[in-house]
């Protein structure tokens, strides 16, 4: 029988084995960084975040299951690609206005400081950070979260259901209470693009954009974000901005992947005509 059309690979326990296995590569590469931290500094602890992609990649290989249709590597058209990011920069703006509310009443403790670690003063700096965060881990996370899980959970729960969960599970994974909520939002997002696209590409660009002007924002000096913030708020103008334009996007967002879907469905009907 062909893996891809056997459903039976991505039941419930299935999941639980993935989640299992993940979870204990997720504390072993936490040992690993504080190694690589003792050994070379903070930042080569980065190395080691997405260590936790490789028992689903062990687990796929073993199982011989079809890569590209198990991680949801199915390509996507340029149309998608294009309003994908013009739902990247609203869903940035709004999400940065959401942490900003939160701190307000659950403030980051002071020991809790990304800062310096996202800090780039040398060359090697800008590689690791901006390679690991923007590259390595948008596409590790999305593989396992919006890949693997929630494609696994389509199988077992309805869509929203399905969504819903794999949010919350790449929420919990971070392993931080003071962003909880934010990481929820944006897998929320994450998840239901990649349903809809049937590929964890738009996933993958939306968390590797967010994540690039995440750092940007953080090697920024305050006065040089002015235009962008006020206080400790994101200017209205911006936040206005972001509404006016997160809708239309999603619609176009849709429309572009029913169009993708039109010629699919034709190609079968007629194949259907013909036998």
């Amino acid at each position: 029988m062909n893996p891809e059309d056997d459903n039976s690979y991505l039941d419930a326990r299935t999941l639980s084995r993935i989640l299992l296995w993940t979870l204990a590569m997720f504390f072993f590469s936490i040992f690993f960084g504080a190694l690589m931290v003792f050994w070379a500094g903070p930042k080569m602890g980065l190395l080691a975040e997405t260590l936790f992609i490789i028992p689903a990649l062990l687990f796929v290989f073993k199982r011989k299951m079809p890569f590209r249709r198990t991680f949801r590597f199915n390509p996507v058209s340029p149309q998608i690609l294009f309003y994908t990011l013009l739902i990247a920069l609203p869903v940035m703006i709004l999400g940065d206005e959401l942490d900003r509310l939160i701190a307000t009443v659950f403030p980051l403790p002071a020991w809790f400081d990304v800062g310096d670690l996202m800090s780039i003063h040398s060359f090697l700096d800008g590689l690791l950070i901006i390679g690991n965060g923007v590259i390595v881990a948008a596409i590790a996370e999305e593989m396992l979260f919006r890949g693997l899980i929630q494609r696994s959970l389509e199988r077992t729960h309805d869509i929203a259901t399905a969504i819903v969960l794999s949010a919350i599970i790449f929420a919990m994974f971070h392993f931080n209470i003071w962003w909880m909520i934010q990481i929820t939002m944006l897998g929320l997002v994450l998840g239901y693009l990649t349903w809809h696209s049937d590929s964890i590409w738009p996933a993958i660009l939306i968390h590797g954009v967010n994540n690039l002007l995440s750092i940007l924002a953080a090697n920024a000096a305050e006065e040089q974000l002015t235009w962008y913030t006020s206080g400790e708020h994101v200017r209205w103008i911006w936040l206005a901005a972001a509404l006016l334009l997160l809708i239309p996007a999603f619609v176009g967002f849709q429309k572009a992947c029913n169009a993708r879907r039109i010629p699919a469905v034709n190609d079968r009907t007629v194949g259907d005509e013909h036998e």
